[in-house]
């Protein structure tokens, strides 16, 4: 059986046998944000199939497909859950717990730019990621939300630490992604 899905069913075990709201309000949180990340690669793939045919890097939908189902499924392990739903839900005082669960997120999941180190990211989980960015545009009913982010956020951020080429890559798709929504 999947590790991720005992892990999401240990986290909803617990919610059922009395966990507080704050906890019961993440878990729809990340579930609501899966469904936006998928929505977001349905839209890529339908607007944008060059992307994944792309000579030089050529996915496969079926992989691209597995990680979408699985992304941030690490939010519902032990070492990520509680001290997630603490910081966003509960009583926000949670700082310490809530950075090593970041820690945790960012190194068990390479659609993170944080996981690479500025290395750069395989093309892949650049996909992932720009669907991971691009959620919260349809959570806003706005698409160039990934855009503004990018570029005005996520483009310089030491932290993401993004290389050269991961950078040209995004640059790229986005330029991409802004012309079908000047189509529009």
């Amino acid at each position: 059986m999947n590790m991720n899905f005992i892990n999401a069913m240990a986290a909803l075990s617990m919610i059922a046998e009395g966990g507080a709201d704050y906890q019961e309000e993440f878990k729809k949180y990340i579930i609501d944000h899966k469904e936006r990340v998928k929505q977001f690669a349905d839209w890529m793939k339908e607007n944008l199939p060059e992307v994944f045919t792309d000579i030089d890097y050529n996915v496969y939908i079926e992989d691209f497909d597995e990680l979408i189902r699985e992304h941030d499924d690490s939010k519902f392990e032990e070492e990520e859950f509680e001290a997630y739903a603490q910081h966003f839900y509960g009583t926000k005082d949670n700082d310490f717990e809530f950075e090593e669960a970041w820690k945790h997120h960012y190194l068990h999941n390479p659609h993170h730019p944080e996981y690479w180190l500025g290395k750069d990211m395989p093309y892949i989980y650049i996909l992932e990621m720009l669907c991971d960015w691009g959620s919260f545009g349809i959570a806003e009913g706005n698409l160039t939300e990934l855009i503004d982010y990018y570029y005005n956020e996520a483009r310089d951020d030491e932290e993401k630490n993004l290389s050269e080429n991961t950078k040209e890559i995004i640059e790229e798709i986005l330029s991409k992604i802004e012309t079908i929504k000047e189509g529009d």
